[in-house]
């Protein structure tokens, strides 16, 4: 099946065991457009007998078929005609992700490419990656430390990257596991996509499994992954609330759980930040570009006091300047929101921020009658936040900043450090002391120093969050690690 989106929408199909079918259901639904709410594709609403059909075909690939014993040269010829197909078909992949969630093109199109680059990176790992021999402890005997792929794995993804599957299958799949995947019933058309990317590259049936359903049979279709006992390990992006969900559901047969969960990320900016204006533009970019729906978002402002009022007039221009509107438009900063649930809970976050705190900018719906069928809300800046409101503690995932103020550089630690989460952290300052000891203290799983979010310093390095923002890492030899199983074989060969 050439799977494609242009012309009339056709009813996409699961993608089960290297065949593209319909769901036990026999129902579809559509996906409508967070811009112009016109549809954007239509789905199978799958239920627990396709996950179960799903799981089955996963099991017999890892137990008997040919992906898990293929060399390693040749799962990585795989990967590469995989990213190569990726990028041929960069500006479809992009556009539906546009259109499903509503956020700039020009950022998915980075998404695209981010997953093209993934490929590549474990294709090149796989084939440099060495078992362990140990020699020396036994005069008579040797030992080998062999990494086996851990087996079936159960990936329930995000709707707002919907291509971070990337980060998931690609090292799992390079591992030599096989994959059941349930994205998110907001976003599937770009994981249909990938799946007949795969099968073109010469993935074997059975590697690796999708199964789409709307927002009713999601929660039953993901238990139904997350419990199975013929499931080995399961991953999983989204709120923490539902990462305890899926970890309770993973005890069954006590299957490895890797989670990358919520954030509510401090920026902290010193008096000795490099360039207050760079600052303020960072800042604004990361809580403005994805509308805020972003785990990462850095949306606890902590600026030192000496420099707040100069930071705060640079930081408010920079977000006036970003445009609402069409997320195709190249020139558009921000989309819309994703669904009018989201919409409602940004919005019940800024009344309650209306009272505890001071409105700088934002906090409505815009004005105007072109963003009217969009799930629009401007991008909003509190001052004054306390520490223990609900604006500063829980994660809003919209484009809502809270500024708290500073002294000391022990303040800022202290103040970054107040959270159940622990997922990124950034600060701002030319004191190399000041950087090191904010790096080394902040519990986040990642820190940038002056630069918050710059792709080109993370790329191979390892993503993950401490606390309540996870569990386990991904990408970089720390990925592909989290699929593999450690093996000691110990061999006598002198009697």
């Amino acid at each position: 099946m050439a799977v494609t989106l242009d012309g009339p929408i056709p009813a996409q199909r699961n993608f089960i065991d290297g065949e593209w079918v319909a769901c036990a259901t026999g129902r579809t639904y559509e996906r409508r457009s967070p811009y112009d709410q016109s549809v954007v594709g239509i789905y199978q609403d799958s239920d627990e007998r396709d996950a179960q059909r799903a799981i089955d075909a996963a099991r017999r690939a890892f137990d008997s078929g040919p992906w898990p014993r293929m060399p390693a040269a040749e799962r990585a010829a795989v990967f590469r005609r995989a990213a190569g197909l990726l990028r041929q078909r960069s500006d479809e992949l992009a556009t539906i992700m546009t259109r499903e969630v509503g956020q700039p093109k020009l950022e998915q199109a980075k998404f695209v490419a981010g997953a093209a680059d993934t490929l590549e990176y474990y294709a090149n790992l796989i084939v440099t990656r060495r078992d362990e021999a140990v020699y020396g402890q036994h005069p008579h005997a040797v030992g080998i430390i062999a990494k086996e792929p851990v087996g079936v794995v159960g990936t329930l993804t995000a709707w707002n990257t919907p291509l971070s599957v990337a980060h998931k299958s690609c090292p799992g799949l390079a591992a030599g596991c096989t994959m059941v995947v349930k994205p998110s019933h907001q976003s599937p058309g770009a994981l249909v996509l990938f799946a007949g990317i795969l099968q073109e590259a010469g993935l074997p049936p059975g590697a690796f499994n999708l199964v789409t359903s709307q927002l009713e049979n999601g929660a039953v279709v993901g238990q139904a992954i997350a419990a199975s006992d013929k499931v080995d390990m399961i991953t999983f992006t989204g709120s923490s609330g539902t990462g305890k969900a899926v970890m309770r559901a993973a005890a069954g047969n006590l299957k490895r759980v890797k989670l990358e969960l919520g954030g509510k990320s401090p920026q902290v900016i010193f008096a000795d930040a490099p360039s207050l204006d760079m600052a303020a533009a960072s800042v604004a970019k990361g809580i403005v570009r994805l509308a805020g729906q972003s785990c990462q978002a850095g949306s606890r402002v902590l600026v030192q006091r000496s420099v707040k009022e100069p930071f705060v007039e640079r930081l408010l221009h920079h977000i006036a300047s970003y445009k609402l509107g069409d997320p195709l438009d190249p020139s558009v900063g921000c989309g819309p929101l994703v669904t009018a649930e989201q919409l409602e809970r940004v919005q019940s976050f800024v009344e309650a921020g209306r009272k505890s705190a001071r409105l700088l900018i934002g906090g409505q719906r815009p004005e105007r009658a072109d963003l009217a069928c969009g799930f629009f809300f401007e991008p909003t800046v509190f001052d004054d936040v306390p520490a223990d409101s609900r604006i500063a503690r829980e994660e809003i995932f919209g484009p809502v900043l809270s500024i708290l103020s500073f002294d000391t550089v022990d303040e800022a630690i202290r103040l970054a450090n107040d959270t159940i989460f622990g997922l990124v952290a950034g600060c701002w300052t030319q004191n190399l002391t000041t950087a090191m000891a904010f790096s080394r203290q902040v519990r986040a799983g990642m820190v940038w120093v002056n630069g918050y979010r710059d792709d080109s310093i993370l790329k191979y390095m390892p993503v993950g969050g401490f606390k309540q923002s996870g569990i386990g890492r991904e990408v970089g030899p720390e990925g592909l690690d989290e699929f593999l199983e450690a093996k000691s074989i110990m061999i006598r060969h002198t009697f």
